[in-house]
């Protein structure tokens, strides 16, 4: 339902104005931003970075960790001139001489393991104003935490930090947690004590004006809801409160807004309801479903982000199906519990898991999303049964395919749609960079819309590609698209067609070729798709093909398929042979059927063809026409206009295949059809608005013909003998004028439901 606008990368950061270890969680965190936090890349090196930090060895690991980082990543001095963007969670504010390492230290690491990305500056000496680099990095973050200490206020740049955290707390709603660490709330209300004394340091060196916006944001702030240390039995119980009161800011904050989504609060309130039903103490796991393109990774990413700060470890495991093909399923395994558990693990076997390691996720509340999930083995492999989590754990599987998810999830949400307005909006975020468009582009925009038909992946990479192109090249593209689909999308749809088997693709291709837009029931196209008589996998394909999101089944049983996959399977059929459609299976291209049947190209490999007639009108065809074309089952000549098609058989008609199932001809121009036609085959035939004057000569083998249409056929005088049509359910003669008897063989039909 929705699609996530991936937002610039970030700019490259000014290393000489901040500590050097800020610099290396800057890079590393970047390097992760794409990649959902943790999972493409361990947290290892920063997490022995912290540890080093604790035993104070961090100097003589300096230089390995500027090889590391350095190496990986251009720095440059990007002037900080951009519009303040969402980078960081947390802005720490502080006196470090005041709180010391220890304290220091534990928050980093606790904000490490809760994937709070906080900004930290060590650097003690500084110059007469705040860096451009602070400046940027206070109004990049989403809260400030100030922690006030015994001298806090003697320190030039701590307040300098704290006017700039409340100017932006005014202007950009940045949230401020207030921490008295050691101190009197009331003494930095106030300004008694050492907080007096140092505001009376500054007054005589800056001025008055200057010490009195001290004065001001030191009251300002120390009214604020905060945390006093002396409440507290001990720094671990005050970090405690601290992180979980960012981690509830945080998930109140719609944190992900600065990523461009559209129409994401339906799903993610639905997920999270799922999410949340049932027991804390459970392990729960929801499917999200879906066709390719719609969305499932974006609403499965929406619900990590804003709820993974409720457990103790999260991993978001992306394209599940891609690395599992390229590094293997032991590696994803690795990946999962490696982050999960921080810290570098190996498996031998892709088998369950050591006891020790069972044994420590027992105590683990966990979120784990698994993406593009396509085979049930490896949900088996990733997490095995439910009871490898600690309770409360809840873990989320995207996949095309239902049955993939049935045995293994406990509930499942399908992701539907875009409605029209959330569509127009994706599609101008793209392709206009904003939430308007300009009057001349207003019905190109919803010309694209239309086409994309609600499939946000759709919406995204047409609005790229046409951003910033005028109105010519964009009517070209829609031209273009009506013929050929956009190939990174075909990519992305045709991975479900690869996942199917010969006979699943066959059914498939059948439908995106023909019979998709015919409305025809169930158990009609069963029917018709059969290879034989006997021929019993049709049913159990089209169920394949409805789990893994490739066609869909209405509620009074007529089977419907995304015109953005139709186009996909045309796609498939049309390489068959690019330049010679006479060698491809199906026909349903206005141009390649014209050319086609004006030079007599056809051949055996043609199974079906679908064409308006006012494609073909113009030519006159040959009494031959579809001799080569011995193998076709479904053929379907349609129009509205009750003109079309008259002149097209000059010479009249020898040859219809024998092969043929479903021949609809509307207008078909002659008095019968050829006499050479048995139509054993048969089991639909619509020949209305013709000009008939009997369907054939003589009795007829008609055992599996279901429905005859010949309404509006106005010259038809007689009806063939339908006594071996046994199964014919429907027949419609219906303003047929000059029919003025019905046949007696009618009567005995036993399975004739509808007679009009």
């Amino acid at each position: 339902m929705i699609i996530n606008v991936i937002p610039p990368p970030p700019p490259p950061y000014k290393i000489t104005t901040v500590s050097f270890l800020n610099s290396l969680i800057y890079f590393s965190f970047f390097r992760n931003q794409h990649s959902l936090i943790n999972c493409r890349e361990k947290e290892y090196t920063k997490f022995t970075l912290f540890k080093a930090m604790e035993s104070h060895k961090f100097g003589m690991l300096l230089p390995f960790f500027l090889i590391l980082f350095v190496g990986a990543t251009a720095i440059s001095d990007p002037g900080f001139s951009q519009p303040a963007r969402a980078t960081y969670h947390v802005f720490v504010n502080f006196r470090g001489k005041d709180i010391g390492p220890n304290f220091l230290s534990h928050v980093i690491h606790e904000f490490s393991r809760k994937q709070i990305f906080a900004f930290v500056d060590y650097q003690l000496e500084r110059g007469n104003e705040l860096s451009p680099a602070l400046v940027a990095a206070i109004e990049r973050s989403l809260i400030a935490l100030v922690i006030f200490s015994v001298n806090y206020a003697s320190s030039f740049w701590c307040l300098e930090e704290l006017v700039k955290i409340l100017e932006c707390k005014e202007r950009q709603k940045l949230v401020l947690i207030p921490v008295f660490f050691n101190v009197d709330p009331s003494d930095v209300r106030h300004q008694r004590g050492t907080y007096g004394n140092a505001l009376i340091q500054h007054e005589n060196t800056y001025g008055l004006a200057k010490a009195d916006t001290y004065r001001s944001a030191l009251k300002d702030t120390a009214n604020l809801s905060g945390f006093a240390s002396t409440n507290f039995k001990n720094d671990a119980e005050l970090l405690d409160e601290i992180t979980n009161c960012i981690l509830m800011k945080l998930k109140a904050m719609h944190p992900i807004n600065f990523k461009g989504l559209t129409g994401i609060e339906k799903p993610f309130e639905h997920i999270n309801s799922l999410l949340h039903q049932g027991s804390n103490d459970d392990v729960r796991a929801i499917g999200i479903w879906g066709m390719g393109g719609i969305g499932k990774t974006t609403v499965a990413e929406e619900a990590f982000y804003r709820l993974r700060y409720e457990f103790h470890g999260s991993c978001f495991l992306e394209n599940v199906r891609e690395d599992s093909e390229r590094n293997g399923i032991i590696s994803l395994k690795e990946k999962l519990f490696s982050t999960l558990l921080e810290e570098d693990l190996k498996f031998d076997t892709s088998n369950g898991l050591p006891a020790y390691i069972r044994m420590r996720l027992a105590y683990m509340k966990v979120l784990v999303v698994l993406d593009d999930v396509n085979d049930s083995h490896q949900l088996e492999i990733l997490f095995g049964d439910h009871n490898w989590f600690g309770p409360g754990s809840r873990i989320i599987v995207t996949s095309r395919d239902k049955q993939v998810l049935i045995n293994d999830v406990d509930l499942i949400y399908q992701v539907g749609e875009l409605d029209f307005d959330d569509a127009f909006t994706l599609f101008n975020l793209n392709a206009f960079k904003q939430n308007h468009l300009d009057v001349e582009y207003h019905e190109l925009s919803k010309r694209v819309v239309n086409y994309a038909n609600g499939i946000p992946l759709v919406l995204k990479v047409l609005g790229e590609l046409l951003h910033g192109k005028d109105n010519e090249l964009w009517e070209s593209e829609l031209y273009k698209l009506k013929k050929f689909p956009n190939k990174k999308i075909h990519n992305v749809m045709k991975l479900s067609y690869d996942d199917l088997d010969n006979q699943e693709q066959r059914i498939f291709l059948d439908l995106a070729c023909f019979f998709s837009g015919l409305i025809l029931k169930v158990s009609y196209v069963k029917i018709l798709l059969k290879n034989s008589e006997n021929d019993n996998s049709v049913a159990i394909g089209l169920e394949m093909l409805k789990d893994k999101s490739l066609i869909s089944v209405s509620k009074d049983n007529i089977v419907y398929m995304h015109n953005i996959i139709q186009q996909m399977g045309q796609e498939i059929v049309r390489q068959e042979s690019s330049k010679k459609p006479g060698d491809r299976s199906r026909l349903w291209d206005s141009d390649d059927i014209y050319e086609v049947l004006k030079n007599d190209k056809g051949s055996e490999a043609i199974r079906s063809i679908r064409a308006h007639l006012s494609a073909i009108t113009k030519l006159k065809l040959s009494p031959h026409v579809f001799v080569k074309m011995s193998n076709v089952q479904f053929m379907d000549f349609h129009s509205e206009n009750d003109q079309d098609g008259l002149d097209i058989l000059p010479q009249g008609l020898q040859y219809l295949p024998t092969e043929l199932k479903y021949l609809r001809w509307i207008n078909y121009p002659l008095k019968s059809l050829p006499g050479s036609f048995s139509p054993e085959n048969l089991v639909i035939l619509d020949l209305s608005y013709s000009h008939l004057e009997k369907l054939w000569h003589g009795e007829q083998n008609l055992v599996n013909l279901k429905q005859v249409r010949l309404y509006g056929s106005k010259y038809l005088k007689e009806l063939p003998d339908f006594s071996k049509a046994i199964n014919l359910e429907l027949l419609d003669v219906r303003f047929c004028s000059q029919l003025t008897n019905l046949t007696v063989s009618i009567s005995s039909l036993d399975n004739l439901e509808k007679l009009i």
